[in-house]
């Protein structure tokens, strides 16, 4: 069903003030105006899945609810996030050799990563940088979790390998360390 501009603008006039209150109604001010906005993008991307008539707003309501469930798991994340952030206590200082090993350790690491295969690169990378969960991520990649646990393991073994690999070429020869022969 091809809409046009037009529907959507009528779309919203009749729907605008009874989303936005649903909103106002679950969340604060500021949120719900936010969500608001979500839902008639949403709407305005999936209009050949908006109902005709009497089942509109209704429709809209589901998608408000979504994106309202959505805002408050990330304000959740946010939140912990920040406990954490703000519990840490600052480290001691570390001496200059340490320093030097953990920089070449993180250095390592990033190489290993760069070259793993671009899907072991980005489910790591949701994993570990962006703290999802293996349901999100299922999610975003479009799979199921169960897919998701295997293709988490396979890339942290395939990056373990890379590491080692990548470790162990870095290292001098034992006979240069004074451990080869008698």
């Amino acid at each position: 069903m091809t809409r046009t501009n037009g529907w959507f603008d009528r779309l919203y006039e009749r729907h605008h003030r009874a989303v936005l209150a649903y909103c106002v109604r679950r969340t604060a001010r500021a949120d719900a105006d936010d969500a608001t906005a979500e839902v008639f993008t949403v709407a305005w991307r999936r209009r050949a899945d908006v109902p005709a008539g009497d089942r509109e707003l209704p429709w809209l309501y589901g998608v408000a609810r979504r994106v309202l469930s959505h805002q408050r798991r990330s304000a959740g994340r946010f939140r912990r996030l920040t406990e954490k952030v703000t519990a840490l206590q600052p480290p001691p200082p570390p001496y200059p050799d340490a320093v030097v090993v953990e920089r070449q350790e993180y250095v390592r690491v990033r190489e290993a990563v760069a070259a793993l295969p671009g899907n072991d690169r980005e489910v790591l990378l949701l994993s570990a940088w962006e703290g999802l969960s293996h349901k999100e991520i299922a999610e975003v990649l479009g799979c199921s979790h169960a897919a998701v646990d295997k293709r988490l393991v396979r890339a942290k073994q395939r990056l373990a390998r890379k590491y080692d690999t990548l470790t162990n070429s870095h290292r001098p020869p034992a006979s240069a360390t004074g451990g080869g022969g008698r």
